[in-house]
């Protein structure tokens, strides 16, 4: 198995040994640290986009949007056929 080298803070280090389980290596802790978050549900996001950093990428994805000339992309497409209003 390929192993690699993080550099870490001493206080995330700390924190992370505080959270192990004895008899657990650092790469079980991480892993079991991990696997929730890669679990995530995509409904599990829906509401997350507000305030005014949502309202900065709106405004990027709406120039983005009108600089590729409003051409019918894959998501348009999606969009169209399940009646789907994003902006």
């Amino acid at each position: 198995m390929a192993h690699k080298t993080l550099t870490i803070s001493e206080e995330a280090y700390e924190m992370l040994a505080d959270l192990k389980k004895e008899g657990e290596s650092f790469t079980d802790l991480i892993k079991r640290i991990a696997a929730p978050l890669r679990k995530k549900k995509l409904s599990e996001f829906a509401g997350i986009m507000a305030g005014p950093e949502y309202d900065d990428f709106k405004k990027a994805a709406l120039e983005i949007r009108h600089h590729w000339g409003g051409r019918s992309t894959r998501l348009e497409k999606v969009k169209k056929k399940d009646n789907l209003t994003f902006f």
